[in-house]
């Protein structure tokens, strides 16, 4: 071999070892997720003041809930009405059992099975308002202030009792 002056000699490149084979670790397929509980759905329909007749806007709640449970096994639904505090106490009970019955005939119109659905009315009994519209003036379907402030307790309250 012959160098020439001032060149270093190279040192003899040897061919670097070839990377050892990667062993990829098999991943283990993830658990099935635990079947979750059925999560209560409870859904409320609004009413005019001393009418029982479904509000045109509440319909579409009543649609996504038929829909929401089609095809899923149901034990029960429970509507359950309620009036708020103007008027005679025995026709707001009466009142309550119509918006129940009202909210149950849609629904079984929808197809829901009638045989699974429990229509009841509480009347005044069980104010959603609480002590909220206290002296608000006289009880009167004329006290627009008053009304108003009562809408929570015209309701009908719809609770899916899902089979285990």
């Amino acid at each position: 071999m012959f160098w020439r002056t001032g060149d270093p000699p190279k040192p003899p490149v040897a061919a670097a070892p070839a990377p050892a084979p990667v062993q990829l670790a098999a991943t283990p397929a993830p658990a099935p997720a635990a079947p979750k509980a059925e999560e209560p759905v409870t859904v409320s329909v609004l009413f005019d003041f001393d009418h029982s007749a479904l509000r045109s806007g509440e319909v579409p709640k009543l649609d996504e809930l038929a829909a929401r449970i089609k095809g899923r096994t149901v034990e029960r639904l429970d509507a359950v009405g309620y009036a708020d505090r103007i008027g005679e106490e025995p026709y707001n009970a009466q009142l309550s059992r119509k918006r129940a019955e009202a909210v149950v005939a849609y629904l079984v119109g929808k197809g829901v099975d009638a045989g699974r659905i429990r229509a009841e009315g509480k009347g005044e009994s069980e104010a959603m308002t609480g002590g909220a519209c206290k002296d608000m003036g006289p009880d009167s379907g004329t006290n627009r202030k008053l009304v108003d402030c009562l809408q929570r307790d015209r309701q009908v309250e719809i609770k899916l009792v899902a089979a285990r």
